[in-house]
């Protein structure tokens, strides 16, 4: 059987299975690609987002230069959180040396602490369209509010240097929000987001160049977007979309949100130039297995697997999003 002797060779191969598990799971999340994922050092993450920092003008022969003024500037504060759970070795599987059920006990574990982290940030887009917060995966109240105070994707962004509004919330030529995905609703979001203004009243265009779909839409959004001719018409003429979508993320994940909601029509685009600054998910600490410092009353040897991250919005206009439902 494996004994306390053996504590070291098994934490080794703990370890191998936990990098195994862990580096194929990295593969497969999705969330990395829309979020700033990036480490922090802070418990209290701070952002802040200087929006209509700008000056350019004429200037008269001999004339001092004009200062930059600033706009709008949202700030953001998200706390991390903790979250884990104990892989346990029971003494079962050490009396009968069941390194197959060892192996697969760690794995498992392993992939499913990245399969709630990736889910947790899916819920994120998903609910970020009416209230003000949701219970997360996790069963605690998450705020969907961008640092503008405004739910994440609305016709009615705010900014503090004057009344207007910008949106980033999907509509289709007839101006109908949270359109079905098609063709029109594209061609009209990347217009809206072309003629977006900042409180300076400068154009400053957004570029969305990204569709983040469900695996329900992967065939639509394939056929919308690289079919040669315009899809589901006998129109001849070339795609324009064929070249300016430049990539379809299929994210699993948005077809059923963690409340079992079907979400599967909701789709999204993003601007590679710009998603993560939006969408924020800092690590303190990405996922870690630590072994265990003593033996539990059960005799099983717990390992610890642990990390800390939060979950924020700051600059609204680099995602845009529709429920599909009209």
């Amino acid at each position: 059987m494996i004994t306390t002797a053996d504590f070291p060779t098994l934490t080794q191969k703990l370890n191998e299975w936990f990098n195994e598990a862990a580096s194929l799971s990295i593969e497969d999340w999705i969330g990395q690609e829309l979020f700033d994922c990036g480490e922090t050092n802070w418990q209290v993450y701070n952002g802040l987002i200087l929006n209509g920092a700008a000056k350019f003008e004429r200037v008269a022969e001999g004339g001092q230069l004009p200062v930059g003024t600033i706009g709008e500037g949202d700030s953001m504060s998200i706390t991390q959180k903790r979250h884990g759970g104990r892989i346990s070795i029971s003494k079962d599987m050490r009396m009968f040396d069941r390194y197959d059920q060892i192996e697969e006990v760690a794995k498992d574990n392993t992939q499913y602490a990245f399969d709630r982290i990736d889910q947790s940030q899916a819920d994120y887009i998903l609910n970020g369209f009416t209230g003000s917060s949701y219970t997360d995966v996790y069963g605690y109240t998450q705020s969907n509010l961008m640092a503008d105070g405004v739910v994440a994707f609305s016709a009615s962004h705010t900014n503090n240097q004057n009344s207007g509004t910008a949106r980033n919330l999907i509509r289709n030529a007839a101006g109908t929000a949270n359109p079905a995905l098609d063709r029109a609703a594209i061609v009209t979001a990347r217009k809206d987001a072309r003629t977006n203004r900042d409180p300076n009243s400068a154009n400053r265009p957004v570029m969305l160049d990204r569709l983040i779909v469900s695996a329900t839409n992967e065939d639509l959004a394939e056929r919308t977007v690289y079919s040669s001719g315009v899809a589901g018409t006998p129109n001849v003429d070339l795609n324009p979309l064929k070249g300016k979508i430049n990539n379809i993320l299929v994210w699993s994940r948005l077809d059923l949100r963690s409340d079992a909601t079907d979400t599967s029509a909701y789709w999204f685009l993003g601007a590679s130039r710009y998603t993560k600054k939006s969408l924020k998910s800092p690590f303190a600490q990405r996922p870690t297995m630590y072994a265990p410092d003593q033996v539990s009353d059960s005799k099983n040897w717990e390992y610890d697997l642990d990390a800390y991250y939060t979950i924020g919005g700051l600059w609204p206009f680099g995602i845009w999003g529709s429920t599909g439902v009209n």
